[in-house]
């Protein structure tokens, strides 16, 4: 099987329209970042002589910016595993073969799969290739994900949530380079 692109103008469902959103949640993070540290900037200004409110508003900017980074890391996570089951759902749909079961075991293992881990198992099936650093950077902010979820308190960073935008980004741009246009 091959990775199969609709003809133009139909992108929905390609690895280039996930990329296309994917990119329009960075930008809207960043321009939420880039505002908080306007408005901060601004409040600390008209705070000027008020030293006990002008000291309070870098711990808050801080608390602010890190909470839209957790929400933003979080939630470019869970939309890029919606997104791999929607894309390799239409694949599947595209070369007439059943979809997959997300919640099945995968062949040779006892135990239950990652996502990523069944992405990896649908790119074999298409023969597609995703570079395994990319697969990788993923995972690990898969596992980090998870720790702060179920385990223990992790607070994202933002370099944890750039990691794994830059990683999301570069999946979907190997996998748009791959589609085939279909007849």
């Amino acid at each position: 099987m091959k990775l199969k692109r609709p003809r133009f103008p139909t992108i929905e469902g390609t690895a280039g329209h996930c990329f296309v959103h994917a990119g329009h949640r960075e930008t809207a993070v960043e321009h939420a970042i880039e505002a908080i540290r306007d408005h901060a900037a601004r409040a600390r200004l008209s705070f000027a002589g008020d030293v006990v409110m002008s000291e309070l508003e870098a711990p808050m900017e801080a608390w602010v910016i890190e909470s839209l980074i957790q929400g933003a890391w979080l939630r470019e996570y869970h939309e890029w595993e919606k997104a791999t089951k929607g894309y390799f759902d239409g694949q599947h749909e595209r070369n007439v073969s059943p979809k997959p079961n997300w919640q099945a075991r995968l062949p040779g293992r006892s135990g239950g799969a990652s996502h990523v881990e069944r992405v990896r198992a649908q790119l074999m099936i298409f023969g597609a290739h995703v570079a395994n650093d990319i697969l990788d950077a993923i995972d690990d902010q898969r596992r980090l994900i998870n720790v702060s979820k179920h385990d223990d308190e992790y607070f994202a960073t933002e370099q944890d949530c750039r990691t794994l935008v830059d990683a999301i980004a570069a999946f979907w741009n190997e996998l748009a380079q791959q589609e085939e246009i279909t007849a």
